[in-house]
């Protein structure tokens, strides 16, 4: 996998675990300005972008529970399966490609601290 911005709408998304999912989508329109991408949104998932950094958006996941500092960087790829087998071929430990709604696929692994990133190509 080579990291190029050539992966369409967005490159990059930052994965925010929510246990309320109305009220915190309410607090990042009013409170930072952040414009609601509806054509990403599930029963789980509201997606913002930024007005003025292009690629770059924030989704906020319903979760029971919140553990602080858990978020997960998420990188837009083309081709998750291509993208994936890439990582894998590196010694990177890649988690199946999971369909979380809408035709996005999902993939996720760790970095050498145990940060969760993640791999994820829209439809």
């Amino acid at each position: 996998m080579t990291l190029k911005n050539t992966f369409g709408e967005y490159s990059f998304v930052i994965k925010v675990d929510v246990t309320n999912l109305e009220a915190s989508v309410e607090w990042y329109k009013d409170k930072l300005g952040l414009v609601p991408q509806s054509k990403y949104d599930t029963p789980n998932w509201r997606q913002f972008s930024f007005p003025d950094i292009p690629g770059f958006a924030i989704g906020l996941n319903l979760s029971n529970s919140v553990e602080i500092g858990n978020t997960v960087s998420t990188f837009v790829v083309n081709d998750i399966v291509s993208a994936r087998q890439s990582l894998i071929e590196k010694g990177v430990e890649v988690e199946p490609i999971t369909d979380v709604g809408h035709g996005v696929q999902l993939s996720i692994f760790k970095d050498i601290d145990g940060n969760l990133l993640g791999l994820r190509q829209n439809p």
